[in-house]
């Protein structure tokens, strides 16, 4: 079971994981949190931790565990744009409007390494980071594409996308084997071959593209401004076309053959994907105007309505030992007379057997010494 978590313009985060009732798949909202004082424009999710930027300047660390604020990091002064957690979750990426590329470790939220001017001072609008984790792609209002080596930590080369043809670039998204990258700028997707080092193809679209997701290194998807969605190969030469929206597609994520999409409206809608074929399974109304969307994939760390009921259950019988039932004190009165393990790095005390041996560890040792010249030997072989 995945979870999808939605940022929107009011400054709100809210999660959504899929439920089937009466054989009736739909979707129920999980969480809501309100750490943002302003819109929220960028989310990540690493490990245990989600990773949200704002107009507020502020990025915000939530633990996916126990579903509170973990951390603020206000190291930008300016709007956050885009936040990128390294794949094994060690670092987390930002870029602001101030111009700057941050990378923060996880853990202890300490900063790394700070390249002020990533794009010559103007904003960072985006980065994506590698599937090895070795490198980091960033796009700015400098009109370029900027590779940055996360081993050296130094940056490695530029691209003029003007000189390409590409304007206003607005999203950067890697393939799943990162052999590609795809770019939205204007009317066109452009898809990058990193092993041929450079364009590799240019879909043109009907209507602006406003989001690109990747479902396998040949296969994308890619969300319109006037509400539909394309679908195409790269080997194919013709899209198909799906009405999904009314309005602008804001978003759109895939996993396990399901396709999550939002509209700018706030309209979430889940499809499920048979040979590239979409037909829609549910959707709901987030009632906030959707900025943002990423998804938990750790089933482990989405709380549902059976585990909550079984932690009220349990907190509650902790709280009145008296409801507990009945034929269960038998249980309890043969626990209580073992002793329980002591959790690792606690005091530990120490019993001993009998009195016996109570008695002589109290002995004085003038006492002691006496009794063991006063014991008898043990009978020794003569020689």
């Amino acid at each position: 079971m995945d979870e999808l978590v939605v940022g929107t313009y009011e400054g709100f985060l809210l999660g959504y994981s899929l439920r089937t009732e009466d054989e009736v798949t739909k979707i129920k909202q999980t969480f809501a949190t309100h750490s943002h004082t302003a819109s929220v424009r960028c989310i990540s999710i690493a490990g245990k931790f989600l990773a949200s930027g704002g107009t507020d300047d502020k990025v915000v660390v939530i633990d996916l565990k126990t579903r509170k604020e973990h951390t603020v990091l206000m190291n930008h002064d300016g709007t956050v744009n885009t936040v990128a957690f390294t794949h094994n979750g060690t670092h987390l990426l930002t870029g602001s409007d101030d111009g700057s590329i941050i990378v923060t470790r996880t853990g202890n939220w300490q900063i790394e390494k700070v390249w002020k001017k990533a794009h010559g001072g103007q904003p960072v609008t985006a980065i994506a980071v590698h599937p090895s984790n070795k490198l980091a792609l960033s796009l700015g209002g400098d009109k370029t594409l900027r590779t940055w080596n996360l081993i050296k930590g130094r940056p490695a080369f530029t691209i003029n996308l003007a000189s390409k043809g590409i304007v206003m670039p607005t999203e950067i998204k890697f393939s799943p084997g990162g052999d590609r990258f795809s770019l939205i700028s204007q009317q066109t997707v452009d898809i990058w071959k990193i092993s041929q080092a450079g364009l590799e193809k240019r879909i043109t679209c009907t209507s602006k593209p406003s989001a690109v997701q990747w479902t396998s290194d040949e296969q994308v998807y890619v969300g319109l401004e006037n509400g539909n969605i394309l679908t195409l190969s790269v080997s194919e030469t013709q899209a198909q076309t799906y009405p999904a929206h009314k309005q602008r597609v804001k978003c759109v994520f895939f996993e396990n053959n399901i396709l999550y999409t939002a509209s700018s409206s706030g309209e979430l809608k889940v499809w499920s994907v048979n040979e590239n074929k979409l037909k829609e399974l549910c959707s709901t109304n987030a009632s906030c105007r959707v900025t943002c969307v990423t998804l938990n994939r750790q089933s482990y760390l989405i709380k549902n309505e059976d585990t909550e009921e079984k932690i009220d259950k349990d907190e509650k019988l902790e709280s009145n030992p008296e409801e507990t039932d009945p034929e269960s004190h038998e249980d309890s009165e043969e626990e209580n007379k073992t002793p329980r393990k002591r959790k690792v790095g606690a005091f530990v005390t120490i019993s001993y057997g009998d009195n016996e041996e109570v008695k002589k560890d109290t002995e004085s040792p003038a006492k002691k010494k006496k009794r063991r010249r006063n014991k008898k030997p043990k009978n020794k072989n003569k020689e």
